[in-house]
């Protein structure tokens, strides 16, 4: 196990990884509260400047985290991952292989195999007279390969099934079927654009 850190990085000595482990200047991998907690990294990750690994997480091999960065406790994040400046990944949210994550995911989310995110989530807030941490509300699930675009808005607790396509600037309510996509507020099935979309699937 190799070490390449920046200025004033602090890996503490909870963190697990093999190979080469690099990391930007300021960054926190690990906890310095608590320095064998247990934080698990794959294989060679790449983590950039000013970036937070909590304990508690376990990611895959060849995973590489842009600047500004954060993954909290509890998260669990495949192979092959790129998470894109400035973005988090939330506790207990699920990311599959070969993903690259170019939006928040909140706590509970869950992402397959090779999903494009580039988009937010909003849980519903029924009840907003309800103190902030009192429930979890559901957290989508996005199926293999789907691409959800940038800014496109993702509401609730819905289902995305595998090889979909979401529109930038979309707001979706509601669960989409595998193979469809989500454009100008209407729902189509993928074949009807012959090519001119596609996904990761």
């Amino acid at each position: 196990m190799k070490r390449e850190t920046g200025q004033s990085a602090d890996v503490t000595d909870g963190v697990i990884f093999s190979g080469e482990l690099r990391t930007g200047q300021y960054s926190i991998i690990g906890n310095p509260v608590e320095p064998k907690s247990v934080c698990k990294l794959g294989s060679s990750p790449t983590i950039g400047r000013f970036c937070i690994v909590e304990a508690g997480v376990s990611i895959g091999d060849d995973f590489e985290m842009d600047d500004y960065c954060a993954v909290y406790s509890g998260a669990v994040i495949g192979n092959r991952v790129k998470l894109l400046y400035g973005k988090k990944i939330y506790p207990n949210a699920i990311v599959g292989d070969e993903c690259i994550v170019g939006g928040n995911i909140p706590e509970r989310c869950v992402l397959g195999d090779r999903v494009t995110f580039m988009g937010e989530v909003a849980h519903s807030h029924h009840d907003p007279t309800r103190d902030w941490n009192t429930t979890d509300e559901p957290s989508p699930e996005v199926g293999a390969g789907t691409i959800v675009g940038v800014n496109a808005l993702i509401i609730g607790g819905i289902r995305i099934g595998h090889n979909c396509y979401i529109s930038a600037g979309e707001v979706l309510r509601h669960d989409l079927e595998p193979g469809h996509v989500y454009f100008k507020g209407d729902i189509h099935k993928i074949e009807e654009f012959r090519g001119l979309i596609k996904t990761r699937y």
